[in-house]
């Protein structure tokens, strides 16, 4: 019985993440919400629809944290908890007009786990 509890208990803790993309000509705008857990970081990997995506790449983020607006933050040194939000930045020359696949991953801070929290396909801007 204490088996499973404690299973109950890491199941309930592990990470839940939102995120949401968008791109333009300069790269990617990923924001990010932690629904459950704690996240420390966040990675993108993305490439033209129809090939194989590339390795995942790391970005700037803004955090706002007990009030504060913290900008510039690495992407591997976020330190989210249930309810927090960040928005990042991934540079990357982009096409405007071309079809992009991305796939945004998460690391569970509990666990140091890379963790899938969203999939998509997005066509870059031009600003």
């Amino acid at each position: 019985l204490l088996t499973f509890q404690g299973m109950g208990k890491s199941a309930a803790e592990s990470l839940r993440a939102n995120a949401i993309a968008t791109a333009d000509r300069a790269g990617f705008d990923v924001t990010v919400e932690v629904l459950n857990g704690r996240l420390s970081g966040v990675r993108l990997a993305f490439a033209p629809s129809g090939t194989n995506l590339g390795a995942p790449i790391t970005g700037t983020c803004t955090v706002a944290r007990g009030g504060n607006v913290q900008t510039g933050v690495s992407s591997d040194r976020l330190d989210l908890a249930a309810g927090q939000s960040a928005t990042c930045r991934f540079a990357a020359s982009l096409t405007p007009g071309t079809q992009y696949t991305y796939v945004i991953y998460a690391v569970d801070a509990q666990s140091g786990k890379v963790v899938q929290i969203a999939k998509g396909v997005v066509t870059a801007g031009i600003s």
